[in-house]
């Protein structure tokens, strides 16, 4: 990773912990008495606390998830110590920074054991789920990055044999020709 991509992924990081906690902060302020502000027929901000995963499941797993957190965030700090593409390092900080916001919530938040802390969400999409600052960057980020891959990057260059002549075929491609 190069000096400036370093620079990047620190400021981008950064910023999203700071979003997403800064945000958290603000629900836990405004509708910690039970209120909800609505915006849309279908969106209103509620604080919600999950111990558990994307659409409340696994609640009471709060430990196991959180170690499947952390094995995330360094798996993530490997890809991105590996990136050479910028948007590369943009999106697998992207991801990180809200992988560590919702990380801060079960360390900080934990009263019965480490890791044991619930995420404070506060986005209610009636139809669909609650969820916070920090998912938002966790799934788009992911999202794009799969779109990005699979659309925009460009397709990985041939194999090349040591003699530095491209591998265009196969021995059973020979054997047809013979």
């Amino acid at each position: 990773m190069t000096s400036a991509h370093l620079r990047l992924a620190t400021a981008i990081i950064v910023a999203t912990v700071v979003a997403d906690q800064v945000t958290k902060a603000w629900a836990l302020r405004a509708l910690d008495d039970g209120h909800t502000i609505a915006l849309l027929p279908t969106l209103e901000f509620d604080l919600l606390f999950n111990n558990g995963f994307s659409f409340g499941t696994g609640q009471g797993q709060g430990r196991l998830i959180g170690i499947g957190v952390i094995v995330m965030v360094g798996y993530l700090l490997v890809q991105l110590a590996r990136a050479t593409a910028r948007h590369r390092v943009v999106l697998f900080s992207i991801i990180l920074g809200g992988a560590i916001g919702n990380l801060i919530d079960r360390i900080v938040r934990a009263e019965s054991g480490v890791l044991t802390g619930s995420v404070v969400d506060f986005i209610d999409v009636s139809w669909f789920a609650v969820f916070n600052v920090a998912d938002i960057f966790v799934v788009c980020g992911a999202i794009a990055f799969g779109l990005w891959e699979t659309f925009v990057a460009p397709p990985p260059s041939p194999a090349v044999e040591p003699s530095g002549a491209p591998d265009v075929g196969s021995e059973s491609d020979d054997a047809v020709d013979a």
